[in-house]
């Protein structure tokens, strides 16, 4: 009978002293003492006795979630966070029931304030250029929302700003392998939204591409133009993964298909209509494609419209013009080839010469813009001077054509000027 007294007393006197313990380290949390609370708990998880302590490990992961909360402290604590998580997870093996308790008391804070936290902490790293320390903090922060989420305390299976996060933090931190991987969680899902969440899809189509995997690049491609189909990058990597075919029919397909995704696009419709413009305005009128005034047609609808989107821009008036004169030198090709002065051959050359004239006359306006925008600048660079020179020599020509001797001098003289006076 006294052996079992004994016994019971001793459980007594171990029960009495793990509480007071506790409730020290408590009374530490409360006043916010993390440091000392911790340095009590680790004192405590050195007895065997509190290594099977479910409330021992809750405590340790309340004193760590507090950690966290201070950035002064948490930089002497690496690993803190999982370390925290470790410690939930070593309470709910050791009894699930009480530790969920526990965590409804702290209506669930000290795990919520890992993810949280960590989060906050990860973007404040990211906005900061700190890449390494960014895609480090997110994966603690994801892990974190993994545990939440197993648990059923909340959250979703694949959380897309924090996956996002972490593929734009592996990518920036030189991780290709592991952005891919990120990346592929969300493009499989077809998450879209913000036009910054089209980056999984720029990334995986230009990565496959680079890997010349045909099928995952025209994959993802695929997905990201049909979520953004106004985006500016995965167009030109389509073009250029067409363009390396050396298939001049697929590639104006190509363009098509663009443009009816996306018809206000100033960038597709004008590089559509320098495509076109090389195919159909060859050196030699030989060469001439069968539908050469179809295209033509195309190619000047192509820069009118590229116009009513950007009627500043002077590339596309100066390319218009060049449209224009090229025809132009293709019918004077025709005059030539007449021969004799009967009526019929003057009245051929009357319809010729009235055909460039009336192509002059469409021309002359886009060059003369061209003209005065740079000629009233000063220096120009290299490629404006260009432009420049072109927009001279084409208005020179356009002129003789018209019989303006005045105007054609006035240019000519204009474009053997233009380095003196534009560099």
């Amino acid at each position: 009978m006294r052996k079992i007294l004994f016994i019971l007393m001793a459980i007594t006197g171990f029960i009495t002293a793990t509480a007071q313990n506790l409730t020290k380290i408590k009374t530490s949390i409360t006043d916010k003492k993390f440091l000392e609370a911790n340095t009590a708990i680790d004192e405590l998880l050195k007895v065997p006795k509190y290594q099977k302590n479910h409330e021992v490990y809750y405590l340790k992961a309340k004193v760590l979630s507090g950690i966290e909360s201070d950035p002064a402290l948490r930089k002497d604590y690496p690993n803190f966070r999982m370390k925290a998580l470790d410690a939930i997870k070593k309470a709910m093996e050791i009894e699930k029931n009480e530790t969920m308790m526990l965590l409804s008391i702290d209506k669930y804070e000290p795990i919520v304030s890992l993810y949280t936290g960590g989060f906050e902490e990860a973007a404040d790293h990211y906005n900061n250029s700190r890449y390494e320390e960014s895609y480090s903090t997110f994966k603690e922060s994801s892990a974190a929302g993994e545990y939440i989420f197993s648990q059923g305390w909340g959250l979703y299976k694949l959380d897309t700003t924090l996956t996002l996060y972490l593929g734009l933090s592996a990518l920036n931190s030189k991780k290709e392998d592991e952005a891919v991987g990120y990346f592929t969680k969300l493009a499989d899902e077809n998450i879209g939204g913000t036009p910054d969440r089209a980056t999984p899809y720029r990334f995986l189509a230009k990565y496959y591409y680079d890997k010349k995997d045909e099928a995952k690049m025209k994959k993802y491609m695929d997905a990201g133009l049909k979520l953004y189909p106004q985006d500016d990058y995965l167009p030109q990597l389509m073009v250029e993964n067409v363009r390396d075919k050396n298939d001049m029919a697929l590639l104006l397909k190509t363009y098509e298909e663009l443009l009816a995704l996306n018809p206000e696009s100033f960038d597709l419709i004008f590089e559509y209509a320098a495509e076109l413009f090389g195919e159909t305005h060859v050196s030699e009128s030989s060469k001439k494609a069968a539908n050469y005034q179809e295209q033509c047609l195309k190619i000047e609808g192509l820069y009118e419209k590229a116009l009513s989107l950007k009627p500043d821009s002077y590339i596309t008036m100066l390319s218009l013009g060049k449209h224009f004169y090229n025809q132009m030198l293709f019918i004077e090709e025709d005059l030539y080839k007449i021969k004799g002065q009967g009526p019929d051959q003057t009245k051929k050359r009357a319809e010729i010469s009235a055909a460039i004239d009336a192509l002059g006359i469409r021309a002359i306006p886009q060059l003369e813009a061209v003209f005065n925008y740079y000629d009233k600048l000063g220096k120009l660079k290299v490629n404006d001077r260009s432009n420049y020179k072109s927009a001279c020599t084409l208005l020179t020509y356009c002129y003789n054509m018209k019989k303006d001797k005045a105007k054609a001098d006035f240019y000519q003289k204009k474009y053997d000027e233009a380095d003196a006076a534009h560099q």
